[in-house]
């Protein structure tokens, strides 16, 4: 019974191995690289090639299979070591350039840019400041001058008012003295009076003196006192001692006069001296501001061009930074693009190599069902 049981047993584990190399046929046959590799085997088996040359070709095909793939590993390792060092020393360029960036950044916004807007408003201050001092100088100047023509209105009055009083005084004297001897012949009396035709003369010299100095707008108030003196003429006696009161009094008029004129010239120096020192120092300080002002400029502009200079490294910077990233770019999808094509390179030459393998241990351990799969195939018209 037992001796029955296991050739049972054998028998099912024979069947069950011959499956799997069918199935193993099937499989083989079903790559492009399996059918022509059998199609070569079954050309072998059936001219009659010895087994040990058709081994040998499978093992000599295996060994290449493995040679190259030997190579291509160190090729792959080789060039895959090339990509991390160049992407190493990307990585290392783009950080030193984006440090570089940053720097340049910083000392645009955290320097240059504050200076300039600093320097930007002292410079309206300045200019401000000199506008002021300017129109400071220009009224003060303007003010001088009116006051200067003022002064030279009034005095030129005051000499006027002098000329006519003095002129008036003069001719009421020397007419007076004229006929004084002529009226002292004819006249006995201790006092002796002016004729009528003298007083008449003395009356029209006043009104003459009166009519000049109301055309002096600075000498009006004395031509009340002049009016006053004519209408007294024209109502009292006149005698030597008479006249030579109203000389007296003229002579106190041209004196008067000549004081007021006095201090109004001592009040021009006043104010000449007073300008012209307000004036040096408007100028001084207009002088500083404008100083200050040039340096202003002369720093913006000193400014201006370092920050052209450094926004233009920082373009550069930006560019190379750019031209980094796109080659780093490049060179990453270079090297993986090769570690792909490296994987499916391996990956089918490890099919094919397997095929060659799997092909070896088929003619070794089951030579006789690889012929019959093969033999059917080509019965069936080429197809298993």
């Amino acid at each position: 019974m037992k001796p029955i049981l296991l050739l049972v047993l054998a028998c099912t584990a024979f069947a069950t191995t011959e499956t799997e190399y069918i199935q193993m046929i099937h499989k083989i046959d079903a790559t492009p690289f399996g059918r022509t590799l059998f199609d070569t085997i079954y050309l072998q088996l059936e001219t009659g090639d010895p087994l040990d040359r058709l081994l040998n070709t499978l093992s000599d095909l295996e060994d290449r299979y493995q040679q190259e793939q030997r190579e291509d590993d160190a090729e792959n390792r080789e060039f895959q070591d090339a990509c991390n060092v160049d992407i190493s020393a990307y990585d290392k360029d783009i950080a030193n350039t984006d440090s570089e960036r940053i720097s340049l950044e910083a000392r645009l916004e955290g320097d240059l840019y504050p200076r300039r807007a600093i320097i930007s408003g002292l410079i309206t201050a300045k200019k401000a400041e000199v506008k002021g001092y300017q129109k400071e100088i220009d009224e003060l100047d303007a003010d001088r001058a009116a006051q200067h023509a003022e002064y030279e209105e009034i005095a030129a009055d005051h000499n006027t008012a002098i000329a006519v009083l003095t002129e008036a005084r003069n001719i009421i004297k020397a007419n007076v003295e004229a006929t004084s001897s002529l009226v002292q012949k004819k006249a006995t009396q201790k006092t002796k009076e002016i004729p009528q035709e003298h007083i008449s003369l003395f009356q029209k010299h006043i009104k003459e003196s009166q009519k000049k100095l109301s055309h002096s707008k600075h000498m009006l108030r004395y031509v009340p006192v002049m009016k006053l003196l004519s209408q007294i003429a024209s109502k009292a006696k006149f005698d030597d001692s008479t006249i030579q009161k109203v000389v007296d009094l003229f002579d106190r008029l041209i004196n008067e006069v000549s004081d007021s004129l006095s201090l109004q010239r001592f009040a021009e120096d006043k104010r000449v001296e007073a300008y012209n020192k307000t004036r040096k120092l408007l100028v001084i300080a207009l002088t500083v501001a404008g100083s200050e002002l040039a340096n202003a400029e002369s720093d913006f502009a000193s400014v201006s061009d370092i920050i052209r200079q450094v926004e233009a490294s920082l373009d550069n910077t930006n560019q190379r930074l750019d031209l980094l990233h796109e080659r780093r770019t490049d060179r990453w999808n270079q090297c993986e693009e090769a570690a792909k094509d490296y994987a499916d390179a391996r990956s089918a030459r490890d099919s094919d190599r397997q095929v060659v393998s799997d092909t070896i241990g088929l003619v070794n351990k089951a030579l006789r069902t690889l012929r019959e799969q093969l033999a059917l195939r080509q019965a069936a018209g080429d197809k298993i």
